[in-house]
Protein backbone atom coordinates (compact mmCIF):
# COMPACT_ATOMS: atom_id res chain seq x y z
CA UNK A 1 0.00 0.00 0.00
CA UNK A 2 1.30 3.46 -0.95
CA UNK A 3 0.89 6.62 1.72
CA UNK A 4 0.18 10.24 0.54
CA UNK A 5 0.29 13.28 2.57
CA UNK A 6 -2.88 14.78 3.66
CA UNK A 7 -2.98 18.27 2.26
CA UNK A 8 -1.90 20.80 5.44
CA UNK A 9 -2.22 17.80 7.96
CA UNK A 10 1.09 16.30 6.91
CA UNK A 11 -1.06 12.86 7.80
CA UNK A 12 -0.10 10.28 5.80
CA UNK A 13 -3.01 8.20 4.28
CA UNK A 14 -3.40 5.04 2.26
CA UNK A 15 -4.43 5.63 -1.12
CA UNK A 16 -7.18 3.80 -0.61
CA UNK A 17 -9.85 4.14 2.57
CA UNK A 18 -12.25 1.99 3.71
CA UNK A 19 -15.74 3.02 3.34
CA UNK A 20 -18.57 2.19 5.62
CA UNK A 21 -21.70 3.51 4.05
CA UNK A 22 -22.33 -0.29 3.53
CA UNK A 23 -22.33 -2.02 7.01
CA UNK A 24 -25.40 -2.52 8.72
CA UNK A 25 -27.15 -2.58 5.31
CA UNK A 26 -26.86 -4.62 3.12
CA UNK A 27 -23.56 -6.00 4.76
CA UNK A 28 -24.33 -7.43 7.88
CA UNK A 29 -21.89 -6.86 11.36
CA UNK A 30 -19.46 -10.89 10.92
CA UNK A 31 -18.98 -9.32 7.03
CA UNK A 32 -17.92 -5.74 7.91
CA UNK A 33 -15.54 -6.99 10.30
CA UNK A 34 -14.06 -9.67 8.58
CA UNK A 35 -13.77 -6.73 5.61
CA UNK A 36 -12.15 -3.98 7.88
CA UNK A 37 -9.48 -6.82 9.56
CA UNK A 38 -8.54 -7.53 5.87
CA UNK A 39 -8.22 -3.85 5.25
CA UNK A 40 -6.04 -3.19 8.22
CA UNK A 41 -3.96 -6.01 7.03
CA UNK A 42 -3.68 -4.61 3.79
CA UNK A 43 -2.49 -0.94 5.06
CA UNK A 44 -5.44 0.58 4.90
CA UNK A 45 -4.97 3.15 7.44
CA UNK A 46 -8.13 5.21 7.21
CA UNK A 47 -11.45 4.38 7.47
CA UNK A 48 -14.24 6.60 6.71
CA UNK A 49 -17.97 6.82 8.72
CA UNK A 50 -20.68 8.73 9.07
CA UNK A 51 -23.45 9.48 12.21
CA UNK A 52 -26.20 8.44 9.27
CA UNK A 53 -24.73 5.54 7.50
CA UNK A 54 -26.87 2.75 8.12
CA UNK A 55 -29.24 4.94 10.80
CA UNK A 56 -26.04 4.65 12.79
CA UNK A 57 -25.25 0.71 12.51
CA UNK A 58 -21.79 1.68 11.05
CA UNK A 59 -20.64 4.05 13.61
CA UNK A 60 -21.00 1.04 15.66
CA UNK A 61 -20.05 -1.72 13.79
CA UNK A 62 -16.96 -0.10 13.16
CA UNK A 63 -16.31 1.05 17.07
CA UNK A 64 -17.19 -2.82 17.97
CA UNK A 65 -14.78 -4.38 15.29
CA UNK A 66 -11.97 -1.35 16.15
CA UNK A 67 -12.34 -2.15 20.09
CA UNK A 68 -12.61 -6.14 20.09
CA UNK A 69 -9.81 -6.46 17.35
CA UNK A 70 -7.19 -3.81 19.63
CA UNK A 71 -6.77 -2.05 16.37
CA UNK A 72 -8.06 1.40 17.22
CA UNK A 73 -4.43 2.48 17.12
CA UNK A 74 -3.87 1.21 13.61
CA UNK A 75 -6.42 3.68 11.64
CA UNK A 76 -7.56 7.08 11.57
CA UNK A 77 -11.25 7.11 11.49
CA UNK A 78 -13.38 10.00 10.42
CA UNK A 79 -17.05 10.43 11.03
CA UNK A 80 -19.28 13.31 9.46
CA UNK A 81 -22.17 15.99 10.72
CA UNK A 82 -25.00 17.65 8.71
CA UNK A 83 -27.93 15.03 8.15
CA UNK A 84 -30.80 15.02 10.12
CA UNK A 85 -30.54 11.68 13.02
CA UNK A 86 -33.42 12.61 14.79
CA UNK A 87 -37.29 13.98 14.66
CA UNK A 88 -36.68 17.55 16.08
CA UNK A 89 -36.39 20.89 14.16
CA UNK A 90 -32.78 20.99 15.64
CA UNK A 91 -31.43 17.51 15.01
CA UNK A 92 -29.99 18.36 11.55
CA UNK A 93 -27.71 20.84 10.20
CA UNK A 94 -24.46 22.53 11.11
CA UNK A 95 -25.53 24.56 14.32
CA UNK A 96 -23.61 24.55 17.35
CA UNK A 97 -26.32 22.73 18.68
CA UNK A 98 -26.25 19.84 16.29
CA UNK A 99 -22.73 19.92 15.37
CA UNK A 100 -22.01 19.14 19.62
CA UNK A 101 -24.67 16.83 20.12
CA UNK A 102 -24.03 14.78 17.20
CA UNK A 103 -20.28 14.48 17.85
CA UNK A 104 -20.87 13.06 21.78
CA UNK A 105 -23.53 10.34 20.43
CA UNK A 106 -20.77 9.36 17.32
CA UNK A 107 -17.83 9.16 19.90
CA UNK A 108 -20.19 7.15 22.30
CA UNK A 109 -21.22 4.62 18.62
CA UNK A 110 -17.61 4.38 17.60
CA UNK A 111 -16.27 3.59 21.25
CA UNK A 112 -13.49 6.17 21.33
CA UNK A 113 -12.13 9.13 22.71
CA UNK A 114 -11.49 10.82 19.50
CA UNK A 115 -12.47 11.33 15.93
CA UNK A 116 -9.36 11.61 13.77
CA UNK A 117 -11.48 13.59 11.58
CA UNK A 118 -14.85 15.11 11.22
CA UNK A 119 -16.62 16.05 8.55
CA UNK A 120 -19.20 18.36 7.60
CA UNK A 121 -21.33 16.06 5.49
CA UNK A 122 -22.71 18.92 3.97
CA UNK A 123 -22.51 22.89 3.60
CA UNK A 124 -24.98 24.79 5.24
CA UNK A 125 -26.40 27.65 3.90
CA UNK A 126 -28.46 28.60 6.84
CA UNK A 127 -25.85 28.74 9.44
CA UNK A 128 -23.35 31.15 9.54
CA UNK A 129 -19.60 29.70 8.82
CA UNK A 130 -18.55 31.43 12.43
CA UNK A 131 -20.53 29.44 14.56
CA UNK A 132 -20.14 26.60 12.54
CA UNK A 133 -16.35 26.65 13.17
CA UNK A 134 -16.78 27.84 16.13
CA UNK A 135 -18.64 24.61 17.51
CA UNK A 136 -15.47 22.81 15.37
CA UNK A 137 -13.17 25.06 17.40
CA UNK A 138 -14.23 23.69 20.98
CA UNK A 139 -14.68 20.19 20.19
CA UNK A 140 -10.70 20.20 18.99
CA UNK A 141 -10.21 22.01 21.88
CA UNK A 142 -12.05 19.56 23.91
CA UNK A 143 -10.13 16.82 22.36
CA UNK A 144 -13.10 15.33 20.95
CA UNK A 145 -11.77 15.50 17.41
CA UNK A 146 -8.29 15.87 16.17
CA UNK A 147 -8.86 17.69 12.63
CA UNK A 148 -11.99 19.13 10.43
CA UNK A 149 -12.67 18.92 6.83
CA UNK A 150 -15.87 19.11 4.47
CA UNK A 151 -17.69 16.96 2.26
CA UNK A 152 -19.38 18.04 -1.11
CA UNK A 153 -18.91 21.81 -0.65
CA UNK A 154 -18.63 23.99 -3.28
CA UNK A 155 -14.88 25.37 -3.80
CA UNK A 156 -15.85 29.18 -2.72
CA UNK A 157 -17.98 28.04 0.02
CA UNK A 158 -14.39 25.94 1.74
CA UNK A 159 -12.30 29.28 1.19
CA UNK A 160 -14.68 31.21 2.68
CA UNK A 161 -14.81 28.95 5.80
CA UNK A 162 -10.37 29.28 5.83
CA UNK A 163 -10.80 32.88 5.69
CA UNK A 164 -13.40 32.88 8.73
CA UNK A 165 -10.70 30.09 10.57
CA UNK A 166 -7.83 32.92 9.50
CA UNK A 167 -10.09 35.44 10.93
CA UNK A 168 -11.11 33.83 14.46
CA UNK A 169 -8.02 31.45 14.66
CA UNK A 170 -10.43 28.27 14.78
CA UNK A 171 -9.03 25.17 13.19
CA UNK A 172 -9.01 25.36 9.22
CA UNK A 173 -10.37 22.21 6.97
CA UNK A 174 -7.24 19.85 5.80
CA UNK A 175 -9.11 18.30 2.92
CA UNK A 176 -12.30 18.24 1.04
CA UNK A 177 -14.37 14.91 0.21
CA UNK A 178 -15.61 14.57 -2.84
CA UNK A 179 -17.76 12.73 -5.63
CA UNK A 180 -15.10 11.84 -8.34
CA UNK A 181 -14.65 9.41 -10.89
CA UNK A 182 -14.76 8.46 -14.54
CA UNK A 183 -18.22 9.60 -15.25
CA UNK A 184 -18.18 12.84 -13.19
CA UNK A 185 -15.36 14.68 -13.77
CA UNK A 186 -16.23 17.94 -12.48
CA UNK A 187 -14.23 18.74 -9.48
CA UNK A 188 -11.54 18.85 -12.16
CA UNK A 189 -13.05 22.67 -13.03
CA UNK A 190 -12.67 24.36 -9.40
CA UNK A 191 -12.58 21.63 -6.75
CA UNK A 192 -9.38 20.51 -7.03
CA UNK A 193 -7.29 23.72 -8.07
CA UNK A 194 -8.70 25.43 -4.98
CA UNK A 195 -7.73 21.78 -3.26
CA UNK A 196 -3.82 22.48 -4.74
CA UNK A 197 -3.73 26.67 -4.07
CA UNK A 198 -4.85 25.93 -0.27
CA UNK A 199 -2.85 22.79 0.22
CA UNK A 200 -6.40 20.60 1.16
CA UNK A 201 -6.21 17.18 0.66
CA UNK A 202 -8.68 15.48 -1.57
CA UNK A 203 -10.85 12.37 -0.41
CA UNK A 204 -13.05 10.75 -3.27
CA UNK A 205 -16.08 9.13 -2.64
CA UNK A 206 -17.99 6.75 -5.40
CA UNK A 207 -14.65 6.17 -7.30
CA UNK A 208 -16.39 3.86 -9.08
CA UNK A 209 -19.31 5.57 -9.79
CA UNK A 210 -21.50 3.91 -7.56
CA UNK A 211 -21.27 0.38 -9.07
CA UNK A 212 -21.64 1.77 -12.74
CA UNK A 213 -17.78 1.06 -13.23
CA UNK A 214 -17.89 -2.21 -11.62
CA UNK A 215 -20.13 -3.84 -14.51
CA UNK A 216 -22.92 -4.05 -11.88
CA UNK A 217 -25.54 -2.12 -14.31
CA UNK A 218 -26.85 -3.59 -17.69
CA UNK A 219 -29.90 -0.81 -18.40
CA UNK A 220 -30.62 2.11 -16.68
CA UNK A 221 -34.53 1.55 -17.22
CA UNK A 222 -33.97 -1.98 -15.08
CA UNK A 223 -31.85 -2.16 -11.91
CA UNK A 224 -31.19 -5.20 -10.09
CA UNK A 225 -33.61 -5.28 -6.90
CA UNK A 226 -30.54 -5.52 -4.52
CA UNK A 227 -28.29 -3.03 -6.05
CA UNK A 228 -28.04 0.31 -4.70
CA UNK A 229 -29.73 2.08 -7.44
CA UNK A 230 -32.95 0.44 -6.80
CA UNK A 231 -32.54 1.38 -2.65
CA UNK A 232 -33.21 5.59 -3.15
CA UNK A 233 -34.43 7.86 -6.13
CA UNK A 234 -31.48 9.68 -5.75
CA UNK A 235 -28.75 6.76 -6.38
CA UNK A 236 -31.52 5.75 -9.20
CA UNK A 237 -31.15 9.20 -10.54
CA UNK A 238 -26.82 8.43 -11.07
CA UNK A 239 -27.54 5.69 -13.31
CA UNK A 240 -27.86 7.08 -17.20
CA UNK A 241 -27.60 5.06 -20.05
CA UNK A 242 -24.60 7.14 -21.34
CA UNK A 243 -22.68 6.20 -17.81
CA UNK A 244 -23.38 2.14 -18.45
CA UNK A 245 -21.86 3.15 -22.43
CA UNK A 246 -18.62 4.68 -20.95
CA UNK A 247 -18.47 1.43 -18.71
CA UNK A 248 -18.96 -1.20 -21.57
CA UNK A 249 -15.75 0.71 -23.63
CA UNK A 250 -13.98 0.99 -20.53
CA UNK A 251 -14.12 -2.71 -19.79
CA UNK A 252 -12.93 -3.18 -23.28
CA UNK A 253 -9.63 -1.13 -21.99
CA UNK A 254 -9.31 -3.04 -18.71
CA UNK A 255 -9.39 -6.28 -20.75
CA UNK A 256 -6.70 -5.32 -22.71
CA UNK A 257 -4.28 -3.90 -19.61
CA UNK A 258 -5.85 -8.12 -17.91
CA UNK A 259 -8.05 -6.24 -15.10
CA UNK A 260 -10.68 -5.66 -13.95
CA UNK A 261 -12.96 -2.41 -14.79
CA UNK A 262 -13.23 -1.85 -11.37
CA UNK A 263 -9.28 -1.73 -11.22
CA UNK A 264 -9.00 0.09 -14.10
CA UNK A 265 -11.40 2.65 -13.06
CA UNK A 266 -10.12 2.84 -9.64
CA UNK A 267 -6.30 3.30 -10.99
CA UNK A 268 -7.89 6.42 -12.80
CA UNK A 269 -9.23 8.28 -9.97
CA UNK A 270 -5.85 7.36 -8.12
CA UNK A 271 -3.54 8.89 -11.30
CA UNK A 272 -4.38 12.14 -10.68
CA UNK A 273 -1.96 13.47 -8.07
CA UNK A 274 -5.00 15.89 -6.77
CA UNK A 275 -6.19 13.44 -5.18
CA UNK A 276 -4.77 11.83 -2.11
CA UNK A 277 -7.19 8.93 -0.79
CA UNK A 278 -9.83 7.23 -2.92
CA UNK A 279 -12.60 5.75 -1.18
CA UNK A 280 -14.01 2.28 -1.91
CA UNK A 281 -17.19 0.64 0.16
CA UNK A 282 -17.02 -2.64 -0.67
CA UNK A 283 -20.40 -4.33 0.02
CA UNK A 284 -18.65 -8.46 0.51
CA UNK A 285 -14.96 -9.32 1.65
CA UNK A 286 -14.76 -10.41 -2.01
CA UNK A 287 -15.21 -6.93 -3.63
CA UNK A 288 -12.21 -5.84 -1.10
CA UNK A 289 -10.10 -8.20 -2.26
CA UNK A 290 -10.87 -7.13 -6.37
CA UNK A 291 -10.47 -3.79 -5.46
CA UNK A 292 -6.76 -3.71 -4.06
CA UNK A 293 -4.63 -4.48 -6.76
CA UNK A 294 -5.77 -1.00 -8.18
CA UNK A 295 -3.19 0.36 -6.74
CA UNK A 296 -0.32 -1.33 -8.56
CA UNK A 297 -1.87 -0.98 -11.91
CA UNK A 298 0.01 1.85 -14.06
CA UNK A 299 -1.35 3.86 -16.64
CA UNK A 300 0.40 5.03 -19.04
CA UNK A 301 -0.24 8.48 -21.50
CA UNK A 302 -2.76 6.46 -23.91
CA UNK A 303 -4.34 4.91 -21.40
CA UNK A 304 -4.93 8.02 -20.37
CA UNK A 305 -6.16 9.85 -23.85
CA UNK A 306 -8.65 6.61 -23.85
CA UNK A 307 -10.36 7.69 -20.99
CA UNK A 308 -10.37 11.29 -21.87
CA UNK A 309 -12.08 10.42 -25.08
CA UNK A 310 -14.95 8.43 -23.35
CA UNK A 311 -15.57 11.59 -20.84
CA UNK A 312 -14.00 14.99 -21.84
CA UNK A 313 -12.24 16.21 -18.65
CA UNK A 314 -14.72 18.65 -16.78
CA UNK A 315 -17.75 17.11 -17.73
CA UNK A 316 -19.79 14.30 -16.54
CA UNK A 317 -22.44 12.01 -18.18
CA UNK A 318 -23.83 10.75 -14.42
CA UNK A 319 -24.65 13.83 -11.86
CA UNK A 320 -23.31 12.59 -8.46
CA UNK A 321 -23.46 15.94 -6.93
CA UNK A 322 -27.44 15.44 -7.63
CA UNK A 323 -27.18 15.40 -2.94
CA UNK A 324 -25.44 18.64 -2.83
CA UNK A 325 -28.19 21.02 -3.28
CA UNK A 326 -26.28 23.55 -4.69
CA UNK A 327 -24.71 22.78 -7.82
Amino acid sequence: MNYRRLGRSGLKVSELALGTMNFGYPTSASEAVNIIDAAIDAGINLIDCADVYAGGQSEKILGDALVKGHKRQNVLITSKVFSKTGNGPNDSGNTKYHIINACEKSLKHLKTDTIDIYFLHRTDFSVPQEETLEALNLLVCQGKIRYIACSTHPAWRVVEALWVAETYRYPKFICEQSPYNLLDRRIENEILPMCRAYDLGMMTWSPLAQGVLAGRYKNAARLPKQSRGAQKKIFAQRITRKGIDVALNLNIRATKKKCTIAQIALAWVLKNRSVTTAIIGPRTLNHLKELLPATKIKLNGTDMKYCDSLVLPGTFVSDHFNSAGWI
